[in-house]
């Protein structure tokens, strides 16, 4: 089977591999229907990449075509009360360097003014692995405030949870969301970069005026 790069089925597996999870009392047909709905909630609400058959007949036969190629897999959960919908190890090989390549940010509806920083000390023998995370994290297009420290307007805890687990570097990160006063350089740059609207752009900072 191949995964179009735009297609329902690949936006299915980013989903599974960013960490969206469907459960289900009741049988396999109802967790189908269940996940198409959620899936399509997910994306409105600005979830992992929209595929253009988005609509919840599409994404039911998308699931079952993964289903069948044995890419996804439906089982009870540990407390035998729900089915849950999950990668496969197959599924997992095949997209984890794909998802991790094309993960991205969907910027929100409205921004609730908070920056979240991005902290990170690894160490010097794990080089290679400090130089990827920057890598990935311009291409998010996350705010160099330090070699270290990095900033970013929207909540995308999820998106660093996996990046990391990805380049096993949980242990070295960490991350937290602050108001800041005098964000006037930072509202500027994401502006810039087409990541805030321009409304965001004309603010009043309390200090340094």
């Amino acid at each position: 089977m191949k995964i179009r790069k735009k297609s329902a089925e690949r936006a299915i597996l980013i989903a599974l591999a960013a960490g969206c999870v469907f459960l289900s009392p009741m049988g396999g047909r109802v967790i189908i229907g269940l996940a198409a709905y959620y899936l399509k909630k997910w994306w409105e609400e600005g979830g992992p990449y929209v595929p253009p058959e988005n609509d919840p007949v599409q994404i039911q036969h998308s699931i079952y075509k993964l289903k069948r190629n044995n890419y996804i897999n439906w089982r009870y959960n540990k407390r035998k009360n729900a089915f849950m919908v999950e990668l496969t190890k197959k599924g997992r090989e095949l997209f984890g360097p794909l998802q991790f390549d094309e993960l991205v940010i969907m910027p929100k509806k409205e921004w609730d003014k908070k920056w979240r920083f991005f902290l990170f000390d690894i160490p010097e023998k794990s080089r290679s692995l400090r130089d990827a995370l920057r890598r990935k994290l311009r291409q998010l297009g996350f705010f160099k405030f330090q070699q270290s420290v990095w900033i970013y307007p929207y909540e995308c805890e999820r998106e660093m949870r996996y990046i990391c687990e990805f380049l096993n570097a949980t242990a070295f990160a960490m991350m937290f969301a602050v108001n800041i006063d005098n964000d006037k350089i930072l509202r500027r740059y994401f502006v810039k970069q087409g990541i805030l609207p321009k409304k965001y752009l004309d603010v009043r900072a309390k200090y340094f005026r």
